[in-house]
């Protein structure tokens, strides 16, 4: 039986695939890595050529503010992702084993429904490795700046260390039929949806407004001017979300129009550009 394993992020991919190398046991199975931030932007009917589309003209349009419109490798890459997201169902043999990482944060949890949605049909025994489950498993501490240990709750794989991850896999579970099905069902709810921006609340999907996150951007911005990037950094930091800087600095662009913030320097280069309250 093909195995193969999916997962949501490219430095997901990058632990998985570099254990696996390594690994007698596993080097023969398949990694897919689904690269989207899915807490962001359309997914209104995401597993049709409309629903791509749309995707594809919002990340554009956030991505060209947010950075050299000149760039076309931005806008490159934003095709190559999309096209090999709607492809997995042909990348995944039928009646394969298929093992889903994934974390405690929006942009996995929407993706999981994705990928059982897309491979519904394909007669696929699914298992899951949930990492957050992992990590409150093992009680997984790490050390603050004081250099205390302190109780850690790993919401994705990306930030699972890599000597973890062999350990993890040994706490995969099947995904009952039951389960699968609400997923799939819950896709189908989620693919009506017209919002653009999503969090993870208590345990639940929940649709927020584009500013959920301003007024933690202001807060962390003065009178004086300083670099936008600390302000992000400070953001994402703060966050109960995996919030990504993109989506932080694209709403920074926002605040700039609506003139409640002034900045000096490249708006199109988060590093060159500073802001302060207007």
């Amino acid at each position: 039986m093909n195995v193969v394993h999916i997962c949501f992020g490219d430095s997901a991919y990058g632990s998985l695939k570099n254990i696996f190398q390594k690994s007698n046991e596993h080097q023969n199975q398949q990694i897919i890595c689904i690269n989207e931030d899915f807490s962001i932007g359309p997914i209104y009917k995401l597993e049709s050529i409309e629903g791509l589309h749309e995707r594809k003209q919002w990340m554009k349009e956030v991505l060209t503010k947010t950075g050299p419109t000149s760039d076309t490798d931005y806008l490159d890459w934003i095709e190559t992702i999309l096209k090999s997201n709607s492809r997995i169902a042909i990348e995944v043999p039928s009646n394969s084993r298929v093992i889903l990482w994934h974390g405690d944060n929006t942009s996995d949890e929407i993706g999981l429904r994705f990928v059982l949605f897309l491979l519904q049909n394909k007669h696929i025994q699914f298992e899951e490795v949930d990492v957050t489950e992992y990590s409150h498993h093992i009680e997984y501490k790490v050390r603050d700046l004081q250099d205390k240990e302190i109780s850690y709750v790993i919401r994705s794989l990306g930030e699972m260390p890599p000597k973890l991850i062999s350990d993890a896999l040994q706490m995969k579970k099947s995904m009952s039929h039951i389960k699968i099905k609400d997923l799939i069902s819950d896709w189908k709810k989620w693919s009506q949806t017209k919002d653009v921006l999503r969090i993870l609340l208590d345990g639940k999907l929940v649709a927020v407004s584009e500013d959920y996150y301003d007024g933690s951007i202001l807060k962390n911005i003065s009178n004086e001017y300083q670099s936008a990037a600390r302000v992000v950094g400070e953001v994402m930091g703060e966050s109960d979300q995996c919030i990504g800087d993109t989506y932080l600095a694209f709403r920074i662009y926002q605040l700039i129009q609506q003139q409640k913030l002034s900045y000096q320097g490249n708006l199109g280069s988060l590093g060159k550009l500073k802001i302060r309250l207007s």
